[in-house]
């Protein structure tokens, strides 16, 4: 293997356990630490290794010491903070980060290990507890050739796949790339699965039906099943990856990119973190999907509250009769896109202007049809008579006080082809 014969293991979770336990039985001396005492006896017992009460003491000798545990916090605690790996570590080991971190903290600590002599790598992995039980990780590093070459052969012990990807953080930004990609495909199957199921048809015969093409995911052949049985309490947990999403989106900001499909898996996750489902795997993300056409269909059904709106300064107001769960539109058109119009239509009998008749301008254009009605005093356009639905009245839901409105769910409208797709909307003023 190498000249490699000691090491420690600091971090016991559903990843490290197994980690550890592969160097142990690939011959090398493994000491662990981990903050639950009776978890590091376990797999002392397991193993026949050794455990240490400290990460400190864990380290004293190893030639190289590996991490593995939750997040950015937890690494500072076991390697910089008091009776941490670098208090013991000599000049010439190695120190290897296996957790999923920030950029920022791997840069951290390559400085660090570099004014003690120790050299530093970032080694995030991906393949989930059963790729770390199973010995078939692939690992993202980051860090000097030199120490690549070093690390690379022990971890042979539960790696497949090991990669220096280059200086220090590009493991950390390797993984921010393995996460979008899984939060991405983990989107599209959710949004496709509940697809079938509205359309009555069974999830796990539409797999087998596709899994064979070009729609095929690691995460459908895995996922498909325990999706269709609404089974989640096991895998990668959403709390770990709305971190490890927060890390990608945060670097984003710095390089001045929009990541509009990861922004979108992030807010669901927010949702179904808020409905107890942050322990869930990834695969949990379906059940927002699956709770927000549950409101909505309530939605259409449920007794309706009065809202109240208006314009910037007050001098408009108005009341709305709508569910408190309310289904809004927002049209690309030329004149709704400037103002960032979203659209809740109802019919005119639910719709009742309190104040401000004298302080409204009116303002048509094309056909003169639509009726835009703007406050002479502040410019704000809160409600109109639109063309596709001249027996109603459409109030921009931004413009409604929130105190009455549990949620609002929106979709999009193509105004810019409006003759194609104006009579989707015709039902909306309806007495109903």
């Amino acid at each position: 293997m190498s000249s490699i014969n000691k090491v420690a293991f600091i971090g016991l979770g559903a990843m490290g356990y197994p980690m550890a336990g592969h160097l142990k039985r690939s011959g090398l001396d493994v000491c662990v630490y981990n903050r639950t005492e009776t978890k590091a006896f376990a797999w002392v017992d397991e193993y026949a290794g050794l455990s240490a009460p400290t990460p400190a003491e864990a380290a004293v000798d190893a030639q190289i010491v590996f991490l593995c545990v939750g997040n950015d916090s937890d690494v500072r605690s076991v390697t910089v903070e008091a009776e941490g790996v670098l208090s013991t570590m000599t000049a010439g080991t190695l120190l290897v980060d296996h957790t999923t971190t920030s950029k920022a903290l791997a840069e951290e600590l390559h400085e660090a290990c570099d004014e003690l002599g120790i050299s530093f790598i970032d080694a995030p992995v991906s393949g989930g507890q059963a790729g770390a039980e199973n010995g078939v990780l692939t690992v993202m590093a980051g860090g000097k050739e030199s120490a690549f070459e070093v690390m690379e052969p022990v971890i042979a012990a539960y790696a497949k796949h090991t990669q220096r990807m280059g200086d220090f953080g590009s493991g950390q930004v390797t993984k921010m790339v393995n996460q979008l990609c899984i939060a991405g495909i983990l989107g599209g199957l959710s949004e496709a699965f509940h697809f079938a199921e509205c359309a009555g048809l069974d999830i796990d015969e539409v797999t087998l039906a596709i899994q064979g093409g070009a729609a095929q995911s690691w995460q459908m052949n895995n996922r498909a099943g325990t999706i269709a049985q609404r089974h989640y309490d096991f895998g990668f947990a959403i709390d770990w990856m709305r971190k490890d999403l927060g890390f990608a989106l945060d670097v984003a900001e710095q390089m001045d990119l929009h990541l509009p499909i990861a922004k979108m898996v992030d807010d669901h996750y927010t949702d179904v973190q808020r409905n107890g489902g942050g322990r869930w795997d990834t695969s949990g993300l379906i059940e927002q999907i699956r709770m927000r056409r549950e409101k909505v269909l309530a939605a259409k059904s449920a007794e309706r509250v009065t809202h109240s709106g208006g314009c910037h300064c007050g001098s408009v107001r108005w009341t709305v009769e709508a569910p408190s769960v309310l289904a809004t539109h927002t049209c690309n058109c030329s004149i709704c896109d400037i103002n960032h119009y979203q659209h809740l239509l109802v019919p005119e009998s639910r719709f009742e202007l309190t104040k401000g008749e004298e302080a409204l301008s009116l303002y048509t254009f094309g056909s003169h049809e639509a009726k835009h009605y703007f406050c002479k005093h502040c410019g704000v356009k809160s409600f109109y008579v639109p063309r596709s639905n001249p027996d109603g009245v459409s109030v921009n839901a931004r413009c409604l006080s929130m105190d009455t409105v549990e949620v609002i769910y929106d979709k999009p409208f193509d105004g810019k082809n409006w003759e194609k797709n104006a009579g989707s909307l015709a039902h909306l003023s309806k007495e109903r």
